[in-house]
């Protein structure tokens, strides 16, 4: 049995250091540049080249995010980058852009290429169809319910599904909340969290959940590992790249301990200790998500969108600046607090510590009332006092990374014989290296060196990752310097080293190519989405209805090929069946020349909606790079009227069944669509824009419009 991958995340060098420390197989990062984590730390080219050495060396692979959406004047650098990995031999590439994802496995066909979570796969179709294109891997949906996992990890693809941190309530890769409202693209790592923010009914009133309406808890099912590992999954993915050092190596730690059990065939269970710990590190609440078919109110931190922390005790009093309270569990020195109120939550932290005889002390157990200052807000008696930060447990897991070493088993055979260099062959049972030392050895005059005494001087592999298991050789009556043993020994673990730090053999840069069998012949003014079929009053037109002519975001069940006639396109698992005059939809984030052509070389696809992202600015220079590259004029629409989805969402995320509006802060008003399985969140106001650079438009209506041109004539 194939064991599967525990993929850790690395938000800077630090962070790595501790998954691998803590036995990941696999550590996924991003550079400063076209990754979904822009506010992480991050690497820099340098240290990039540093990472995967440090984890190639200790048996351990390195993947790159570049899973953002890219625009026209983001594609030289992005190709300078992917040439820049390939050449220093990271392992695979996250994508979420079908440009980029196009680009790649065109010119670097040996480059392995996994779908980030972003491009939205989430059923057999799309699976499928990218076993079609060369695809090693691809992340599901984290919307994904068990029943598919089992489903995909039967196909033939590598299947990685996510297993613990935080989840998007949208369905990955298709939330606008932010753009739309923020100004900054979740599909380009800058998201706003719209979906952590307070909603109200639409009558202002406070939902029956609370505030938070749109949080979910973060995802936790470790106590389900069993089942996905007995189902083939390839790869366990943790979240956390925002996450300091700590949280990793926590986490990673954990799952380690729960997969190696599981392959040993034994039970494993989180201990009470290890679960407070986990809390204290980062929860919102746990949930098994859709995964495991929790349902919205197990699913949902509706309450509180924060770190909750653990309750560690109770406020007893509050008296010019300083609360009393009793603690249920121990309070150290410089741990991190919250005392949870209304209308904010009160933090604080514990720099001074009074007990009950108003004495300083650097802790406090359980039963004791303690005094601490708290210079904001007014605790009443009665509230609960959370710890959102343990230093004790920071300082036990820092000491941890630092003093814990991956090693990886290697042999040494030597010989040392009068007259000749001393010899080493060191094997770590893949590579092999051959090492002699600078000078022959002289008969010992006195004392000759022994076997013990010189298997001892080898053993010193000092800051080197190697553990030798197992000494083999031939020793004359010698004499032999430490410091001669020493040198070759360093000598024989740097080739060593070098050769672990090279994992593949590269092909090189292939030429760029481009074809396509398609004719555009199709030329329509407007594409017009409406909810039921409608005649109107322009010529030249495509009129695409729902639940017809407009293929749902959200289709789990898709499976096998039908044929798609004048269909607008949503998802990947689209391209599976037989199209015919077909449209790429706008959910499928088009913003780059190289994803047009794309997209235009699937059979069947006429046409391309570029994303609702795009400004009239972009739209342009990607317009002129197409026309350019390909020597003909791309067939695409822009979004001109109509309410975009701001998030499209499996199943509920409200006990109301017909809740048609909800409210912000700002009082903007938000519709409420149901669609079977289906929940959409529509942006509060029809988008309205002009159309001067692409062939033709596309319009969102709405039951109570009339006519086009009075939208015409009103932009």
């Amino acid at each position: 049995m194939k064991k599967a991958e525990l993929l850790a995340p690395a938000g800077n060098m630090e962070a790595l250091i501790a998954a691998v420390q803590a036995g990941c197989d696999a550590v996924y990062l991003g550079l400063n540049s076209f990754s979904a984590r822009a506010f992480a730390d991050n690497f820099s080219r340098e240290e990039l080249v540093e990472a995967v050495r440090y984890c190639h060396i200790r048996g351990v692979k390195v993947y790159v995010t570049m899973n953002t959406i890219l625009y026209e004047p983001e594609i030289e650098a992005a190709k300078n980058q992917i040439q820049f990995l390939y050449d220093h031999d990271v392992d695979a590439l996250l994508i979420q852009d079908f440009g980029l994802f196009h680009y790649v496995r065109t010119c670097f066909p040996d480059f392995e290429v996994h779908c980030s979570t972003q491009m939205h796969i989430h059923n057999m179709s799309g699976i499928e169809y990218m076993k079609t294109q060369g695809v090693k891997r691809v992340v599901l949906a984290r919307e994904s319910p068990i029943e598919l996992v089992e489903k995909a990890c039967k196909s033939g693809m590598d299947i990685e599904v996510f297993a613990y941190g935080a989840i998007c309530i949208s369905y990955s890769g298709q939330c606008q909340f932010s753009v739309v409202t923020k100004q900054r693209s979740a599909n380009r790592g800058m998201c706003a969290q719209c979906c952590r923010m307070k909603y109200y009914k639409e009558d202002g009133t406070e939902f029956e959940e609370g505030e938070y309406i749109l949080s979910p808890k973060d995802l936790n099912v470790i106590d389900q590992l069993p089942k996905l590992l007995a189902a083939g999954v390839s790869s366990l993915k943790i979240e956390g790249r925002m996450k300091r050092p700590e949280y990793v190596w926590l986490i990673t730690k954990t799952f380690r301990e729960a997969i190696d059990a599981y392959y040993r065939n034994e039970s494993y269970h989180v201990t009470k200790k290890r679960q407070e710990e986990l809390k204290l590190m980062f929860n919102r609440g746990f949930s098994e998500g859709h995964l495991f078919h929790d349902d919205v109110s197990k699913r949902m931190s509706q309450y509180r969108p924060n770190h909750q922390g653990i309750v560690i005790g109770e406020v007893v009093d509050f008296y010019k600046g300083k609360v009393k309270v009793k603690l249920t569990k121990p309070l150290y020195q410089h741990d991190g607090l919250r005392i949870l109120s209304e209308p904010e939550d009160i933090g604080l932290t514990a720099v001074k510590i009074y007990d009950q005889k108003n004495l300083l002390v650097n802790s406090a157990n359980p039963g004791q009332i303690v005094t601490l200052e708290c210079k904001e807000g007014r605790p009443k008696k009665g509230q609960k006092l959370h710890k959102t930060t343990d230093t004790r447990l920071l300082d036990e897991v820092q000491h941890h990374i630092e003093e814990y070493r991956r090693l990886v088993d290697i042999t040494v055979s030597y010989e040392a014989k009068i007259g000749q260099p001393l010899r080493l062959v060191v094997s770590d049972g893949e590579h092999t290296v051959v090492q002699e030392s600078s000078i022959n050895l002289e008969q010992a005059k006195n004392a000759p060196l022994s076997k013990e005494k010189i298997e001892a001087g080898l053993a010193k592999t000092g800051a080197f990752a190697y553990r030798i298991t197992k000494f083999m050789g031939e020793i004359e009556n010698i004499f032999l310097p430490v410091s001669v043993i020493n040198e070759t020994r360093r000598l024989a673990l740097e080739k060593l080293d070098d050769l672990r730090a090279v994992q593949h053999v590269r092909k090189g840069i292939q030429e760029y190519y481009y074809h396509t069998d398609n004719i555009f012949d199709r030329n329509y003014k407007y594409i017009i989405q409406t909810k039921k079929p409608r005649e109107f009053d322009c010529e030249n037109y495509l009129n695409v209805v729902e639940n017809d002519t407009v293929t749902p975001a959200i289709h789990e069940s898709q499976e096998g090929t039908t044929t798609l006639v004048n269909t607008v396109l949503s998802q990947a698992g689209d391209f599976n069946n037989i199209l015919v005059d077909c449209i790429g939809g706008m959910t499928l984030n088009v913003v780059n020349s190289y994803a047009i052509a794309y997209l235009l070389s699937i059979p069947g696809i006429k046409g391309v909606i570029l994303s609702g992202e795009m400004s009239d600015f972009q739209i342009e220079k990607t317009l002129d790079a197409f026309e350019q590259r390909y020597g003909f004029k791309a067939p695409v629409y822009k979004l001109i009227y109509g309410k975009r989805t701001l998030m499209h969402i499996k199943d509920r995320f409200s006990k109301e069944q017909n809740l048609k509006f909800m409210s912000d802060l700002h009082g903007n008003r938000y519709e409420i669509s149901y669609n079977a399985s289906e929940v959409s969140i529509l942006e509060s106001s029809a988008f309205k824009t002009g159309n001067p650079f692409c062939m033709g438009s596309y319009l969102i209506l709405d039951d109570e419009t009339i006519n086009i041109k009075s939208i015409l004539e009103d932009k």
